[in-house]
């Protein structure tokens, strides 16, 4: 494709669906030719149709996400149904050869995130997970001081997402599934794990702490501290799950301590807007800030952008298969390690 080709999506899920139409909506070169859910209450409002919707948008609808895939007219496939459901539909989008954006998280468990990799593997298909904080700009303006820049190598980590507490409160809610979300630390806490590997490298061990405060699931904690450990010899102090105060609108946190300096990345709503650092001889920090999308709903427009660019040149993005793997299974070992009070080797 030429990079001023545009790019046609399909998307399937139309409650996380409409925050990225959202997000779409705001980048050139792309747009949004079908739509598949079947449920309706999933659209903007109790007396808008799926037909309707779709057609305010000039797309086809759908209400199989597998028929779509198979007979409309596009380029990718935008996948934002909750892990249960999107094997069939990864394997279709391989069948087709089309690029498949997942969201996070990457899988309900290994086994089913195994799975879904091999698929992509067997195929050489290019994918992405949709793990938005890696492409906020305080973020890869934090990668480039690191290693080779100006504060060097990291050694110490201090990162915390902390979401508002209903979901901890809410046993139904396909969050504490096992055979789908998996627990609050896997469908929220992923977010500052892929951040933190892309920043660090391969965890190698992690030991937790936690517990189901709220009791919506017994054996899937709702608060941690975690420790991982990385083969570069760095660590990190992780602080996640849901028990945060909503009107705090989710601050978030990220605090580096580098062999030559210190580095703060800061936001809330999910979404880091600042970078604060110095090295150790400075007088005085240098602080950069960008501001946030307008809406909550944009935060993944950063990715998105990084999806369609990479469909357009066939380039395959960095938040692939092996990180989606790489967050599911510190959420699994947080888990574990919570249960048992023991330390999960991350490295068979």
């Amino acid at each position: 494709m030429t990079n001023n080709t545009e790019i046609r999506l399909g998307v399937v899920g139309m409650r996380l669906g409409l925050w990225h139409a959202d997000a779409i909506a705001e980048i050139d070169g792309a747009s949004i030719v079908a739509v598949a859910d079947n449920v309706q209450g999933k659209l903007p409002g109790p007396n808008i149709t799926l037909d309707e919707w779709a057609s305010s948008l000039s797309a086809d609808a759908y209400t199989d996400g597998i028929e779509m895939i198979k007979h409309a007219d596009i380029d990718a496939v935008d996948l934002c149904v909750s892990p249960k459901w999107r094997l069939p539909l990864v394997e279709a989008a391989a069948e087709r050869g089309l690029p498949v954006l997942l969201e996070k998280p990457w899988g309900a468990n290994l086994t089913h995130g195994a799975a879904i990799a091999d698929v992509i593997k067997k195929s050489n298909l290019l994918h992405m997970v949709e793990f938005p904080l890696r492409y906020f700009p305080p973020i890869i303006a934090l990668k480039a001081l690191l290693n080779d820049g100006p504060i060097g190598r990291p050694f110490v980590v201090n990162a915390e997402i902390v979401m508002g507490e209903m979901p901890a409160k809410t046993p139904g809610h396909w969050m504490w599934d096992p055979n789908n979300g998996n627990g609050a630390i896997n469908e929220n806490t992923c977010h500052v794990f892929d951040t933190i590997c892309y920043l660090l490298g391969d965890p190698v061990s992690l030991h937790a702490y936690g517990a189901s405060y709220h009791g919506a699931a017994t054996a899937l904690p709702d608060g941690i501290v975690a420790s991982v450990r990385f083969a570069s010899g760095a660590v990190a102090a992780v602080t996640g799950g849901s028990l945060g105060a909503n009107a705090l609108r989710t601050p978030t946190w990220l605090d580096v301590y580098a062999e030559k300096g210190q580095a703060l990345v800061t936001g809330i709503d999910h979404m880091f807007d600042t970078l604060t650092w110095g090295r150790v001889d400075d007088s005085e920090p240098t602080r950069s800030h960008w501001p946030n999308p307008p809406l909550r709903t944009l935060i993944v427009q950063y990715a998105l952008e990084e999806f369609i660019s990479s469909v357009r040149s066939g380039n395959q993005p960095a938040s692939n298969a092996d990180a989606g793997m790489k967050a599911l299974a510190l959420a699994m070992a947080v888990n574990e390690s919570v249960a048992t009070g023991e330390s999960v080797d991350l490295r068979g």
